[in-house]
C-alpha cells in the first residue's frame, strides 16, 4: 500500500510541475479526484489489513488457550488413568484377599458342618444302641451291639443268652473298653489320634459285634481329614464283610460323598440308588434322595 501511494504522489509531482507537460485546469481536477479517491481507498485498505491482523492475532492467542487447555485435558487424563490404574490394582488386590478369606470361611464351615454331621451320627448312635439293648436270646446279634457309652455288656452274652466265662467276660470288658476310648476321641474331634485307634481295634478284635461300627467310624476319620482313600477302603469293610450290619447304610452314603469328592458322579449315584433301593425307610434314603437332586444325578 505505501509503495502503490509513492507512485501516486510522484505522478501527482510530476503533473503539477508540469513534467509530463502542460496540464489543463480540468485535467488536474481529475487527477485530484482520482489521488483522493486512491488515497481513500488505501484508507480502507489499511482499515481491512488492521482487522485482519487483529482477527488473525486473536485467532492465535484462541489457538495457544486451545492448545494449552488441551495439554491440561492429556495431562489430566494421564493423571486420571494412572489413578484408575492404581485404584483397580487396589481393588484386584482387595477382591483376591476377599476370596482367599471366603475360601478359608467356606473351608472351615464344611469341616465343622462335618464334624457336627458326624457327632449328631455318633449320638444317634448312641441312643439306638441303647433303644436296642438286647432283651432276649431271639434277637438277631446286630441288635445286640453294645453301647460305646456302656462297656459292661457283654457281647458273648448277648448272643448265646449263656453266662460267659471270666476270661470271656474280661475280654468284653477290654474290648468294649477299646471301642469306648477310639470312640471318646473320635467325638472330641481328634481324628488323627482317633482313626489310630480304631485302626488298632479292628486289628485286635476283627471279628467282633463292634468290629464293623469301628471300622465305620474310621472311615469317618479319614473322611474328614480328606484320606479318601483310606477311607473308602474302611467303608468298603463294612460294606463287603458285614452286609446285615445296619451301618452298611450309613458306609453306602458315606462313600457315595466320597465319589463325589474324588468326581466319580456316576458312581456316587449308584451307591445312592441302592440305599434307596435296599434301604426305603432309612434315615439314608433320605439324604441319598437330597444328595441326588442336589448334585443334579436325580
Amino acid at each position: 500500500m505505501t509503495h502503490t501511494f509513492s507512485k501516486t504522489a510522484i505522478f501527482i509531482g510530476l503533473s503539477l510541475t508540469g513534467g509530463w507537460g502542460c496540464a489543463t485546469e480540468p485535467n488536474l481536477t481529475d487527477i485530484q479526484k482520482q489521488v483522493q479517491t486512491l488515497m481513500v481507498q488505501q484508507e480502507a485498505s489499511h482499515k481491512q489489513e488492521k482487522q485482519i491482523i487483529d482477527r488473525m492475532e486473536t485467532v492465535e492467542s484462541q489457538l495457544d488457550e486451545h492448545d494449552f487447555l488441551v495439554g491440561e485435558l492429556i495431562k489430566t487424563e494421564e493423571e486420571a488413568s494412572l489413578d484408575t490404574r492404581h485404584l483397580l490394582e487396589k481393588l484386584e488386590r482387595t477382591s483376591a484377599l476377599l476370596r482367599e478369606q471366603i475360601e478359608q470361611t467356606r473351608s472351615t464351615t464344611q469341616r465343622r458342618d462335618q464334624d457336627l454331621s458326624i457327632r449328631v451320627k455318633a449320638l444317634e448312635s448312641r441312643i439306638d444302641n441303647v433303644i436296642h439293648q438286647p432283651r432276649s436270646v431271639s434277637e438277631s446279634p446286630e441288635s445286640t451291639t453294645p453301647n460305646p457309652a456302656n462297656p459292661a455288656s457283654n457281647p458273648k452274652e448277648a448272643q448265646t443268652g449263656l453266662p460267659a466265662s471270666p476270661e470271656e467276660r474280661a475280654g468284653a470288658e477290654n474290648e468294649a473298653s477299646a471301642f469306648r476310648s477310639a470312640y471318646k476321641v473320635f467325638l472330641n474331634g481328634n481324628y488323627d489320634r482317633a482313626s489310630v485307634e480304631f485302626k488298632r481295634f479292628v486289628t485286635n478284635y476283627p471279628s467282633t459285634t463292634l468290629t464293623p461300627q469301628a471300622y465305620y467310624y474310621l472311615g469317618e476319620t479319614f473322611y474328614v481329614q480328606k484320606h479318601y482313600d483310606a477311607a473308602k477302603q474302611a467303608l468298603e469293610q463294612v460294606i463287603s464283610r458285614y452286609p446285615s450290619s445296619k451301618y452298611r447304610s450309613h458306609a453306602l452314603y458315606k462313600l457315595g460323598q466320597i465319589m463325589l469328592e474324588i468326581d466319580q458322579r456316576s458312581k456316587a449315584q449308584e451307591l445312592w440308588n441302592s440305599i434307596i433301593q435296599d434301604y426305603p425307610d432309612s434315615p439314608e434314603s433320605t439324604q441319598a434322595k437330597e444328595q441326588l437332586k442336589k448334585s443334579g444325578l436325580s
